[in-house]
């Protein structure tokens, strides 16, 4: 899939230094490259990076359940933010999910990460849940967010 001068792609192992650049730049308590190596092996993972002529800008890792999907995680790089990655990578999962008769995604997102809870909004996200003291570095909750196809 292309667009907005990206490409997105399937994640391989090749990305991985970026990828986890990316994420320990994101995120309080990143994943490790042996857990992206495992959602790589997944039959139900569906990892993709965003890609800006050979950088990767973004990526996104979601299961496909059944009906289900659910988001694991998505980051855009640090320099790259606003401008649409994260939109880009949300349609794509958007469109897989129509090819796929997912009835619903779900996702976990830091009760404190109004940017993340904005962006999934604006697609139809919608607050179902909250997971209690759900996040181990600092006991935050985390918001579970729906959205119904």
């Amino acid at each position: 899939m292309e667009g907005r001068g990206f490409v997105i792609e399937k994640m391989r192992l090749e990305d991985l230094p970026q990828v986890l650049a990316i994420e320990q730049a994101s995120f309080p308590t990143p994943f490790s490259e042996n857990l992206f190596r495992m959602e790589l092996n997944l039959d139900v993972a569906r990892l993709y990076v965003v890609r800006q002529k050979e950088q990767v800008i973004g990526y996104v890792d979601y299961w496909c359940l059944g009906p289900e999907m659910h988001v694991i995680t998505i980051a855009a790089h640090p320099d790259f933010r606003r401008q649409g990655i994260g939109s880009f990578l949300i349609e794509f999962m958007l469109d897989d999910a129509k090819k796929n008769s997912a009835g619903q995604i779900s996702l976990d997102v830091r009760a404190s990460n109004n940017a993340a809870i904005t962006l999934y909004g604006k697609f139809g996200f919608r607050q179902t849940g909250v997971r209690k003291r759900y996040y181990q570095d600092n006991e935050e909750d985390a918001l579970v967010m729906t959205l119904q196809l």
